[in-house]
């Protein structure tokens, strides 16, 4: 089915008919490299492979992170942040630029956080070709279920097919499908510098300047310390990226929004963790402890990793 509009305002009339499950989307073949370079860092999948997808538009952004509501209705709140700059110093006869970091106190309105949907896409084989689909579900909350149309007509493009799993098992879905979100690099794999720039990646480009080398001195800070793996976001997950110390039996977990927070996780809880969605790692009770982003911050990783 062909659709003319970029997005949906409501359920479309051609889908409105279809009660119950089905699944959405495009057979492999019919995407460009350009497009599957835009919806995940892989080119390849297998069947069963279940992955969320770049943020390629709106929707996807939003299906990534989530979004901000500033509560304007509020009274404002104070809060802290760390800002990077640059300034000049006089050595000697030169005139030298030296990179610095300063903590700002300022008030602004409230925010009310509205978590991710984190809709993944799956990999199906249906008569030996591979598609990349949507689990939809007419029954499901309304909005849930707009978001994924509009998910799937901004990652694949306007023409889509529907599939519908039968009894008869027209589509055999996977009894159990792999997550495969982040790309594991383990020590000894790449070079220092190797690592700096694969981690340098996940970082979102369209940070301010004044906040991007602060993240990139957090992520420096945690992989000062000797660690046996890491694990950087790929795809939706990218900006996020975990340090396993194997031999302290720790998982570090650090991203690049600035109004997060430093988590550590029970090495032991590792592939549990590899599995879920940002929003269960972070609001789940897995986590051993929670490092603020603040003044302290520097002091608390140090006790914890030295």
């Amino acid at each position: 089915m062909k659709f003319k509009q970029k997005s949906f305002r409501k359920i479309p009339n051609i889908l409105a008919h279809l009660k119950g499950q089905f699944l959405l989307g495009i057979q492999i073949t019919q995407l460009s490299s350009v497009q599957i370079e835009k919806i995940s860092d892989r080119s390849t999948w297998d069947n069963g492979d279940s992955f969320l997808p770049n943020r390629v538009g709106k929707f996807s952004r939003v299906n990534a992170d989530g979004k901000e509501v500033i509560r304007r209705d509020k009274p404002k709140e104070t809060i802290s942040r760390e800002y990077y700059y640059t300034r000049y110093e006089l050595h000697g006869r030169d005139r030298v630029e030296v990179e610095d970091s300063t903590w700002r106190t300022y008030e602004r309105f409230p925010r009310d956080i509205i978590q991710p949907q984190e809709v993944h896409i799956k990999c199906i084989e249906i008569q030996n070709e591979k598609f990349l689909l949507i689990e939809c579900d007419s029954n499901e909350d309304h909005s849930l279920y707009l978001h994924k149309l509009n998910l799937a007509l901004e990652l694949f493009g306007a023409e889509l097919e529907v599939q519908i799993p039968a009894q008869d098992g027209f589509v055999q879905l996977p009894p159990k499908f792999k997550v495969v979100n982040w790309l594991i690099l383990p020590s000894g794999t790449y070079t220092k510098e190797e690592l700096i720039e694969k981690i340098k990646t996940t970082i979102s480009s369209k940070l301010r300047k004044t906040v991007k080398p602060i993240i990139e001195k957090r992520l420096n800070k945690i992989a000062s310390y000797t660690h046996q793996e890491i694990a950087i976001g790929i795809g939706g997950y990218k900006g996020y990226v975990i340090y396993n110390f194997i031999d302290k039996g720790i998982s570090v977990l650090e991203s690049d929004s600035p109004n997060n927070a430093t988590y550590v996780f029970n090495f032991s809880n590792w592939t549990e963790l590899s599995k879920k969605t940002k929003t269960e790692i972070i609001n789940g009770d897995l986590a051993l402890r929670r490092i603020i982003h603040d003044q302290s911050w520097d002091m608390s990783i140090d006790q914890i990793l030295r």
